[in-house]
């Protein structure tokens, strides 16, 4: 029997269980980092907290209960072989088994939603909201589904650890494979929706190539999905399944907690900056203190009765200390993506020049200005 110790009366503790539990930990603590250091730009350098980095710590806070119940999980004999469980531990894992589900799900959800809208910040256009507004819809839906589904698996609820109870009960590996196939198919949306933008920003090479290898890192997480559905499909043809389970508890806490990560890069910025200043300096090259016209169309909007250019403020600079406001980028070359871009901000790409003589002098100088800042909210994340 592969036990740490047996001494300490109902702790069931394996080998494989520690291991199961060690990724666990060691992502979640991973995730409390880069979420910490989110909380510190924003809050600290930024100076305001969004709905998006709420919806992140919901996200961790969802992701420590799943961590809680996975060590009662491992202390309950995950990891050993069905016959060697005394029925009350067995009890108690399937117990805290059936609670990893819905929190599982829900630090997942909340880790998409906080980067869709993300997007809404540093992608301001109208089909970029839509687009993004579709897709926190249908997380929405999907995601009451999961949770709920999750919870009443079995009617009655007790049915899901006591086989013995008269009742009804979902068809686990269906409900398992369907929400995996969500979360992988999602994840891939998620990953493709920002890549027409990123082609049309006009923003050095290097910077734009940084961008897409920071937008890319969110592969990764459809590849723990992938392999998370593999781990399920192992339970569900298994005919020891407390042995088999450890592969499954450990992906679905390395998928949760990577999503929250990459949810968190995109925001660091700010803070790399104030640490290392030089760091960053190669990405955004000569053009950064640049005193060129800037290559991108900044139209002049209505806010609160006042024409002012569309701007974003992260930074104090930005918008005039309003973070609202949103800049608009518009690429100088009229390619089958800008062209699609210029549609979104309403402004065509024949059109720029005219667009560009009619600032003023003072709105000239003010735009040197942003040039100077990244021009973008899209440099303030990135």
């Amino acid at each position: 029997m592969d036990l740490f110790k047996r001494d300490y009366g109902d702790v069931y503790l394996s080998h494989r269980g520690v291991q199961g539990l060690t990724y666990s930990v060691v992502f979640t603590a991973l995730a409390t980092c880069f979420v910490g250091l989110r909380v510190y730009t924003r809050s600290r350098i930024i100076g305001k907290m969004e709905s998006n980095d709420w919806m992140v710590i919901i996200a961790l806070v969802n992701s420590y209960v799943f961590m809680g119940l996975d060590i009662v999980e491992a202390m309950s004999g995950m990891g050993m072989h069905l016959k060697d469980i005394p029925p009350n531990i067995l009890e108690r894992q399937m117990k805290a088994f059936w609670l990893t589900i819905p929190f599982y799900n829900a630090a997942v959800l909340c880790a998409k939603a906080s980067i869709l809208m993300q997007y809404f910040r540093v992608f301001p256009t109208h089909r970029m909201r839509v687009v993004c507004w579709a897709m926190i819809t249908i997380l929405g839906i999907y995601g009451t589904w999961a949770v709920i589904s999750a919870f009443f698996n079995c009617i009655p609820v007790a049915k899901f650890w006591d086989d013995s109870i008269s009742g009804f009960c979902l068809s686990k590996p269906g409900l398992w494979f369907s929400n995996a196939s969500m979360h992988i198919t999602t994840d891939l949306v998620i990953l493709i929706i920002p890549i027409p933008a990123l082609i049309a920003i006009d923003i050095p090479r290097k910077q734009k190539a940084a961008l897409m290898i920071l937008f890319a890192l969110g592969g990764f997480v459809c590849i723990t999905s992938i392999v998370r559905l593999v781990s399920l499909k192992k339970i569900a043809d298994s005919t020891d399944p407390t042995y088999d389970n450890v592969g499954a508890a450990s992906w679905s806490a390395i998928e949760c907690n990577t999503g929250i990560i990459c949810a968190c890069l995109p925001t660091l910025k700010p803070l790399i900056s104030k640490i290392a200043p030089g760091l960053l300096s190669s990405l955004n090259g000569s053009r950064r203190f640049s005193t060129e016209p800037v290559s991108t169309v900044q139209r002049r909007t209505t806010w609160n009765d006042e024409s002012t250019l569309g701007t974003s403020g992260e930074y104090p600079e930005y918008g005039a200390g309003d973070p609202e406001r949103v800049l608009e980028l518009v690429p100088t070359s009229p390619s089958k993506y800008s062209k699609r871009w210029c549609k979104d901000t309403k402004i065509h790409a024949p059109d720029m020049t005219d667009e560009v003589a009619e600032l003023t002098r003072q709105d000239r100088g003010v735009a040197q200005g942003y040039h100077q800042h990244n021009i973008s909210e899209t440099s303030s994340y990135f």
